[in-house]
């Protein structure tokens, strides 16, 4: 989807250009190379040089757009601070491959990218969860939104949730008892474990994050000041996860969490597996999810 939209835009702008790290086939890019071959990029297996090129071509009036695997764009941090941070230019990332990659292998997980990329001065990073908000968010990356922007997608295709919700947060699912926040992939597995908690007679309010860097919780917070519980299910490592920020925030507020869980992928390494067995080993699919909730309410009846 990312090269199909890139060549909408690059056949009435000029200035639209892809790169990649040896990764043409594996980012959707082969249209895009045959159709404006003098626009594209390969670099070869150097994700720095992307990177630092990029911002070359940007500092000269391109739009580039640099697509890599968010497990190897780690090489490039130093790039995405120091050529196009600091020069505050305006650079896409499709960062591929965000979260678990089931056979990719261990080393192509991608967990540390919400981690790093929130760390980046003035970064903007969007979580599409369906093919609609990969295509809008991608539009408004390259056109609508200034300075360096990362989309973070996974590998495969969307599941269930095909709606197109790109505002920064989107209540998805009204609630009383729990609040649920998700954003990326992990929707479908928060939304199939809502509905499995209904049945247990646990409201759960699902709030769905498009956007978490700049952080906008504004909905979140509200939802924690009626639930007081938090629930967040990530597949990425736990240090600087959103779930973090979250209660980062409600404590900057005052408001009182009675219970959390923030359910994720640990220290961030993960074994090979398919993703399917590696969310449910790690207690992120709507298993997990349920099976937490459901802890996190007994605690709370037993404290009343």
């Amino acid at each position: 989807r990312v090269g199909q939209e890139l060549c909408r835009m690059a056949a009435s702008d000029k200035t639209v250009c892809a790169i990649t790290a040896a990764m043409q086939h594996g980012t959707g890019l082969d249209q895009f190379a045959s159709e404006f071959s003098s626009r594209f990029f390969d670099v070869g297996i150097a994700e720095g040089h992307a990177v630092c090129m990029a911002a070359g071509l940007a500092k000269q009036g391109m739009k580039p757009v640099a697509a890599l695997y968010s497990t190897f764009l780690q090489r490039a941090y130093d790039m995405l601070i120091h050529d196009v941070a600091l020069q505050n230019l305006h650079v896409v990332f499709c960062v591929d491959r965000a979260g678990l990659v089931g056979s990719d292998g261990e080393t192509h997980h991608g967990v540390f990218d919400v981690s790093y990329l929130s760390s980046v001065p003035d970064m903007t990073v969007l979580c599409p969860a369906s093919y609609a908000e990969l295509e809008t968010m991608l539009r408004a990356a390259i056109y609508d939104i200034n300075g360096s922007v990362a989309i973070r997608y996974p590998r495969g295709g969307e599941g269930k949730y095909t709606a197109c919700n790109t505002a920064p947060e989107t209540l998805l699912r009204e609630g009383r008892d729990v609040t649920l926040v998700c954003y990326g992939i992990m929707t479908n597995e928060v939304l199939d474990a809502a509905e499995r908690l209904a049945a247990e007679g646990i409201s759960a309010e699902v709030i769905k994050l498009s956007m978490i860097k700049p952080p906008d919780f504004d909905l979140v917070m509200r939802s924690l000041r009626k639930t007081g519980k938090l629930l967040i299910s990530e597949d990425v490592c736990e240090a600087g996860c959103v779930g973090s920020r979250i209660l980062e925030e409600a404590a900057i507020n005052e408001i009182h969490v009675r219970a959390a869980k923030l359910l994720n992928l640990g220290e961030g390494i993960v074994p090979h597996g398919t993703v399917a067995e590696l969310l449910h080993d790690f207690g992120l699919d709507a298993d997990g999810i349920v099976s937490a909730a459901m802890e996190m309410m007994d605690k709370d009846l037993n404290k009343a």
